[in-house]
């Protein structure tokens, strides 16, 4: 099968000056690039041709981080993203509940919610939640994923009282009193409501969620190729996790490929579990290394920095959050991993945390070298300072930039940093400066998979209220593309098949409204994905 692509602008990302006018496909690979005439005589007198009639084709993006089949399955839960008040999370309870089937006693479970958006500018605390139910457990998961709130069926089931402890690396919320207002900080914390939930629970990031990854999966694909990205990642993989997409694998719903990186605390023994997955993809999936949370989240205030956060109402005499793991757990992940030649992808949001990833790499990678060979990542890499990123550069040391956070969170950063270490979250133009190769990614479900979003956000670096949010971090739109095509297939081990237009590469394609790079910056957002073409064949049409 052959397929001509002409007359519009192309995009190689091989050198930002080229402008081919053709493309030849053939059997789900570039067979040539170059003049339309040429191209023509290679062409197979069967070959279709393919007028972009000024549209842009390019090679497809590529998410170097995010949770696919997480995605999936916030599908089937409760929607509390558009909630404005505490009572609307409520109602939207509530509105489920009514919607159950008699004798229904399965927990109601929502995600996304956000106290940035609720005129209350607060978590809601269980004594909100009994207001949809005191039989039930009612379980709100915060858009971050590492906070949420249980209702007092589960503070009571989980046997939480004035005088349990903080588990290390996470936090109970309390009243005045000292006894839990149903509040979680970070995983560790979550876990306490897990069983009631869910007995059995692997403890993955989404605790009573949908029981068919299948449906799940093919929810997050259909999604993500809508929105012209042809390779994903499931970026903390409990077991169950692992075995949903491994099912979704053989049943062939994956029409995209996913990287899969299990959660080291979970083990470091899936190559061993799974060694058809271990090579080159087998049915669109493939395990890429593993993955270490160090920390929690900016806009939760519990990502762990070295100087305190900001005082704001409620939290007056603020500290500098904490660690999830201690520097001796972090050694015997980071050696194991490292023993076995994998790469390691370890989300650091405070600048706390990417010091002990940095040290930790620095310290066992001069020892086993296989650490480094393998392209570490730093995840989100939020409040990276200055001085970790001229070490990163050596080590080889990759940044992985949730860049929309300036859009979506902006304004919090600004409130709980203050204005100087605020105005650089997601520090893109420092870590280029210093040499530190940079992708872009959603980390969605927590944002949608949305790249042409995530490339505004990086090139315009503009909060929800139309404040600049430290406007020299600004990325080009050149930089942007780079890092969501030809450097996240570098991060994947992947720049010789994918991330640009050249003979051999896989047929991964994306047709645009129009041309990026002739777009004025504050628009690229309202570019749009007409077409996305996976392996030489279209699987999404607008």
């Amino acid at each position: 099968m052959e397929t001509l692509y002409h007359s519009g602008r192309i995009l190689t990302m091989v050198e930002e000056e080229d402008a081919p006018e053709a493309v030849l496909v053939r059997d789900g690979r570039i067979a040539a690039v170059g003049p339309l005439d040429q191209l023509r005589v290679r062409a197979a007198d069967a070959a279709t041709e393919v007028d972009l009639d000024g549209r842009t084709l390019m090679p497809s993006f590529i998410d170097p981080h995010g949770h696919l089949l997480q995605h999936g399955m916030l599908a089937s839960l409760v929607d509390l993203e558009h909630a404005r008040s505490i009572a609307d999370i409520v109602t939207a309870f509530r509105d489920r509940l009514a919607q159950r089937e008699e004798g229904d006693r399965s927990p109601l479970v929502g995600a996304k919610y956000d106290p940035q958006m609720l005129e209350e500018g607060r978590h809601p605390t269980c004594t909100d939640l009994d207001a949809v139910s005191t039989d039930l457990p009612v379980f709100a998961l915060h858009r971050s994923m590492h906070v949420a709130v249980g209702n007092s069926v589960l503070v009571d089931g989980a046997g939480l009282t004035a005088h349990t402890p903080d588990p290390d690396g996470g936090r109970f919320g309390r009243f005045a009193d000292g006894t839990p207002d149903g509040y979680v900080e970070e995983h560790p914390a979550m876990a306490a409501f897990a069983e009631v939930l869910s007995p059995g629970d692997s403890g993955g990031l989404l605790p009573a969620g949908v029981a068919d990854p299948l449906l799940a999966a093919e929810l997050a694909v259909a999604d993500y190729l809508r929105h012209g990205i042809t390779t994903a990642q499931e970026g903390a993989a409990d077991p169950a996790t692992i075995e949903g997409l491994v099912g979704a694998a053989r049943a062939g719903t994956l029409g995209l490929d996913v990287v899969v990186y299990p959660v080291v605390q979970s083990g470091t023994s899936a190559f061993d579990a799974h060694p058809e997955f271990a090579g080159d993809y087998a049915d669109g999936l493939r395990l890429g290394g593993y993955k270490m949370i160090l920390d929690g989240s900016p806009q939760a205030r519990s990502a762990w920095m070295s100087e305190p956060y900001a005082p704001i109402e409620g939290d007056e005499h603020p500290g500098c959050a904490y660690p999830i793991h201690t520097p001796a757990e972090v050694e015997a992940f980071v050696r194991a991993v490292a023993e076995q030649g994998r790469q390691l992808i370890v989300h650091c949001n405070g600048d706390a945390a990417a010091q002990l990833w940095v040290d930790t790499a620095e310290r066992i990678g001069a020892e086993l070298p296989a650490l480094l060979e393998a392209r570490p990542v730093m995840i989100h890499a939020q409040t990276v300072r200055d001085d970790q990123l001229e070490r990163m550069a050596p080590l080889g040391m990759i940044a992985s930039i949730f860049s929309c956070h300036t859009w979506f969170w902006g304004d919090v950063h600004l409130r709980n940093f203050g204005p100087e270490r605020g105005r650089r979250i997601s520090p893109a133009r420092s870590a280029l400066d210093r040499g530190v190769r940079v992708t872009l990614h959603q980390d969605t479900p927590v944002t949608p998979p949305d790249m042409l979003l995530t490339i505004w956000a990086a090139v315009n670096r503009i909060s929800r209220t139309g404040q600049e949010v430290g406007p020299e971090q600004r990325i080009t739109t050149w930089e942007a593309l780079r890092a969501v095509t030809c450097e996240a297939a570098y991060q994947y081990g992947e720049e010789d098949s994918k991330g640009q237009l050249r003979e051999g590469m896989r047929a991964d394609l994306v047709i645009l409204s129009g041309d990026p790079l002739a777009t004025p910056p504050r628009d690229l957002r309202e570019l749009a994905v007409l077409e996305t073409i996976k392996d030489g064949e279209t699987v999404f049409r607008a």
